[in-house]
């Protein structure tokens, strides 16, 4: 079995960022939008790498509790913020 490194926080994000912006009215969905929110979240968030066979990095990945997910809440919102007083797609 493969040894990867992973930023299991990434992971992390990737799994939860869709339904939290269900959750926020008016959100661009675009693309660059989602891209742009995504990076500050992730810059915003510190990085937790593992190395690791697949199976343990998705079971540390589910080891991240309810803290984490208040700080995501937060930190999305926050970069939400930030991407709609900047946005860089085109004019709508």
């Amino acid at each position: 079995m493969a040894i990867e490194v992973k930023n299991v926080m990434e992971m992390f994000v990737d799994q939860n960022l869709n339904s939290i912006l269900d959750e926020i009215p008016g959100v661009c969905r675009c693309e660059q939008c989602v891209a742009d929110i995504k990076a500050i979240v992730l810059n915003s968030m510190k990085p937790r790498y593992v190395s690791s066979s697949r199976g343990e990095i998705i079971s540390k990945l589910s080891a991240f509790g309810q803290d984490n997910k208040v700080e995501l809440l937060y930190v999305v919102k926050d970069a939400v913020d930030k991407v709609k007083s900047n946005p860089h797609h085109a004019a709508r």
